[in-house]
C-alpha cells in the first residue's frame, strides 16, 4: 500500500520560516551590538517573537500529524511520535554542545518535550475550556519560580547581576563579564536544567495553543473570529500585565524589551507571554485567510521570497543548527574587512542590522543546498555510518582544540555534531516510522 503524504499548510511553513529569519536576526545583530536607540528596542522585541511563533506552529504540527497518522490501522502512532521526540530530544544536545548550554534546556529539547506532551493531551476528549486549564496550571509552574527569582528567594543578588552588564545589547558582553555563566551557576542544577532558556513549563503553552487553535478553525471556520478576539486582547493588554511586577515604576518599552541574556534566559514573564501568544495567533489567521502558498503567486521576487521561507518551514531543523554557523562565518568575514581598513587608516564598522542581513542571505544559500546534498547522500547503505563518523571527527577536533587552547578550532569543530543532527534525525525519524508500521 502506498502511503499518502500528508496535507502541507502553506501558511504554516511560511510562518516557521519566517520564525527562523526573526530568530536569525535577532541572534545576529546582538553580537557587538552598543546601547540601543527606541528603534533598535522595537525591532529587538519583534526579533524575540521568534521562538513564541515557531512554537505556536508546532503546535499545529502536532494537529496534522493526529489528523493523518491516527486513523491508519497498521501504524502505531502513538508509539512512533514518542519515539521519535525522544531521538529528537537527546540527538538536541549535539547543538546544546554547540551553544554551551548542555546543563540547560535548548530548542530542540523544549520542541520535543512541549510537542510530546501536547500530542498526548490532544489524544484526549477533554473540552477545550479544559486544555486551557492544563495549560494555565502548567504555566504556573513556571510562574511561580519566576516570581521568587524576582524576589530574590532564589539567588539573592539578581537583581545586581542583571543591573551589572550594562545597558549595551550585547550577546557578548555577558561573556566578558561573566555575570550570564555566574547567574547559571547560582541556581540549584535542577532548577537551572528545567526552568533557563527552553523550559516546557512556558514554551509549552504556544505549541497547546497552536494546537487549540488549529483545530478548532479547521473544524470549524466560523470560530476563528473568537480566536481574532482572544489573541487580539493578548497582544493589546499582554504589555500591559503583571509589568509593574516585573519592572515596577519603569516606561512601558524598557519593561517588555530584553536587554541582555539572562532576560532572555527567564523571559516567561506574563506580558510577553501574552504579547507574543497574541502576535503568533493573529499572525496565522491572517495568513490561514489570505496567503495562498508561493505556487500561487505571479513568478518574481516576492514569490522567490515566498518559497524561500516555505522551504526554511519545511527544513527549520537544517536552519536552525546551520544559522549559527553562517553568523560566525559572516562576523568572522566582517572582522577581516574591518581589520584590513582599519590598517588603511579607516576605523569603519559595519552596521549590526547589515550583518544580520548578510548572515541570513549566507543561510539562505545554504540551506537548501545541504537539505539536497542530505537527500542525495541518503541513498547510500553506509549514510548512518558516514555521518556518525563525520561527527566523531568533529568531537576529535574540538578535543584536539581544546587541548592546545585553540577556542576558534574547538568552537568551530562542535558543528560538525550539529550539523550531523541535521542530517541524521529526518532518516532516523523515517526508520522508526517503518518500524512502527506493519504490513497490511
Amino acid at each position: 500500500m502506498t502511503e499518502t503524504a500528508p496535507r502541507r499548510y502553506a501558511e504554516i511553513d511560511l510562518l516557521k520560516g519566517l520564525a527562523c529569519a526573526l530568530m536569525l536576526m535577532g541572534h545576529a545583530v546582538r553580537i557587538r551590538m552598543g546601547v540601543p536607540l527606541v528603534g533598535d528596542k522595537l525591532l529587538l522585541f519583534l526579533f524575540d517573537w521568534s521562538g513564541p511563533i515557531f512554537f505556536f506552529m508546532s503546535g499545529m504540527n502536532v494537529i496534522t500529524f493526529i489528523e493523518h497518522n491516527e486513523p491508519k490501522r497498521n501504524f502505531d502512532a502513538r508509539k512512533f511520535y514518542l519515539s521519535a521526540a525522544a531521538v529528537l530530544y537527546f540527538l538536541g544536545y549535539t547543538y546544546n554542545f554547540n551553544r554551551n548550554t548542555m546543563s540547560q534546556l535548548d530548542i530542540f529539547q523544549g520542541i520535543a518535550i512541549g510537542t510530546a506532551v501536547v500530542y498526548l493531551l490532544m489524544r484526549t476528549k477533554l473540552p477545550t475550556w479544559a486544555h486551557f486549564v492544563i495549560a494555565a496550571a502548567i504555566y504556573v509552574v513556571y510562574l511561580r519560580f519566576r516570581t521568587r527569582l524576582e524576589l530574590g528567594l532564589i539567588v539573592p543578588n539578581f537583581h545586581r547581576m542583571r543591573t551589572s552588564v550594562g545597558p549595551e545589547a550585547d550577546l557578548w558582553a555577558l561573556a566578558r563579564t561573566g555575570y550570564g555563566a555566574g547567574f547559571a551557576r547560582a541556581l540549584p542544577p535542577l532548577v537551572r536544567h528545567w526552568f533557563l532558556h527552553f523550559t516546557p513549563f512556558f514554551w509549552t503553552i504556544f505549541v497547546y495553543v497552536g494546537a487549540l487553535c488549529h483545530r478548532s478553525v479547521t473544524r470549524d471556520p466560523q470560530r476563528q473570529w473568537r480566536w481574532v478576539a482572544f489573541f487580539a486582547a493578548c497582544f493589546v493588554g499582554g504589555p500591559f500585565v503583571a509589568r509593574n511586577v516585573f519592572a515596577p515604576g519603569v516606561p512601558l518599552l524598557e519593561g517588555i524589551y530584553f536587554k541582555n541574556a539572562i532576560d532572555l534566559s527567564v523571559r516567561g514573564v506574563p506580558s510577553y507571554v501574552l504579547t507574543t501568544l497574541g502576535a503568533a495567533g493573529l499572525a496565522y489567521l491572517f495568513c490561514r485567510k489570505f496567503y495562498r502558498g508561493a505556487a500561487a503567486m505571479r513568478p518574481g521576487v516576492r514569490r522567490w521570497l515566498a518559497a524561500r521561507a516555505e522551504l526554511f518551514g519545511k527544513e527549520s531543523l537544517m536552519f536552525l543548527v546551520v544559522h549559527w554557523l553562517m553568523i560566525m562565518l559572516t562576523i568572522g568575514a566582517l572582522n577581516g574587512v574591518e581589520g584590513l581598513l582599519r590598517a588603511r587608516g579607516r576605523d569603519v564598522m559595519v552596521n549590526f542590522y547589515l550583518r544580520g542581513v548578510l548572515a541570513l542571505a549566507a543561510t539562505m544559500w545554504a540551506v537548501p543546498r545541504l537539505a539536497r546534498w542530505r537527500d542525495r547522500l541518503r541513498a547510500s547503505p553506509m549514510y548512518v555510518r558516514n555521518v556518525v563518523t563525520a561527527m566523531l571527527v568533529g568531537l576529535t577536533l574540538y578535543i584536539c582544540g581544546a587541548v592546545v587552547g585553540n577556542a576558534v578550532v574547538a568552537h568551530f569543530a562542535t558543528y560538525f555534531a550539529s550539523i550531523g543532527f541535521a542530517f541524521l534525525y529526518p532518516h532516523l525519524r523515517d526508520s522508526l516510522r517503518r518500524r512502527c508500521t506493519t504490513p497490511l
